[in-house]
């Protein structure tokens, strides 16, 4: 009678290994250097189908670096395009003033602190699925949306919220890109460089997300303090002297 051949357990490191999404690079937040600083990343994937190729600034860049600004407490995201450009998202909750506004209704004085302008106003992209291919989920690593966990998008057709099903905050996000004139696209096949075109870098993405974080807090702070003024010191009429 021949005996069956012994196999090796091996299913603790399968679990292990299938416990990260494809592209994610990291299990834990872990410190992330851009900028001549250090940030704490909760999320670093790399997008080999996306990532440029041949040489450049782009190499020891993730294709998505995902946060919470230290000043601000606002989550950011760097995503990388199709193109090879990166874009940078700050997320806003349901009591700042600004949540569910489209990118054409940002106000001006909010818009301009980024490269480009504010050209991305979308809620959570957890429940989406991809265009091309209806039903199919899109992966996290290609998501705007702030989480600190692996999870796969579900079917839009049996989830149409972003409530907590999924254990993330749900967040308005506001964005920018970096494919506008004089930026390089090094992946856009139909956009031939031309000369002085830059490549605009995780370092330079990085202090737009910054910057539109601090101005977006600004705004939340300021609508508080206008709500918060007592009613007897709010200002009077001039007199009939004044005028």
């Amino acid at each position: 009678m021949s005996r069956k051949p012994i196999r090796k357990k091996t299913v603790g490191k399968e679990m292990e290994k299938a416990s990260l999404p494809d592209g994610l690079m990291n299990e834990a937040p872990v410190a992330y250097p851009v900028a001549g600083t250090s940030i704490t990343a909760l999320q670093v994937y790399h997008n080999p189908d996306r990532k440029p190729s041949g040489d450049g600034p782009w190499n020891n860049e993730g294709d998505k670096v995902a946060w919470v600004d230290s000043e601000t407490g606002l989550g950011c995201i760097m995503l990388r395009q199709e193109d090879g450009t990166l874009s940078g998202y700050v997320g806003v909750g349901p009591d700042h003033p600004l949540y569910g506004f489209e990118a054409v209704a940002v106000l001006l004085g909010v818009s301009s602190v980024v490269h480009g302008g504010i050209t991305y106003g979308k809620a959570c992209e957890v429940n989406r699925t991809e265009l091309r291919a209806k039903g199919k989920p899109r992966k996290e690593r290609y998501t705007v949306c702030h989480v600190t966990r692996t999870r796969w998008v579900q079917d839009y057709e049996d989830v149409q919220t972003t409530e907590d099903k999924f254990g993330h905050e749900d967040l308005w996000w506001l964005g920018f890109d970096t494919n506008h004139v004089g930026d390089l696209r090094p992946n856009d096949e139909y956009h031939t460089p031309r000369k002085g075109e830059i490549y605009r870098d995780q370092a330079y993405v990085y202090k737009n997300c910054i910057a539109l974080a601090k101005r977006l807090k600004e705004v939340a702070d300021r609508k508080v303090a206008t709500r918060e003024i007592p009613a007897d010191q709010t200002l009077l009429p001039p007199a009939a002297e004044e005028r």
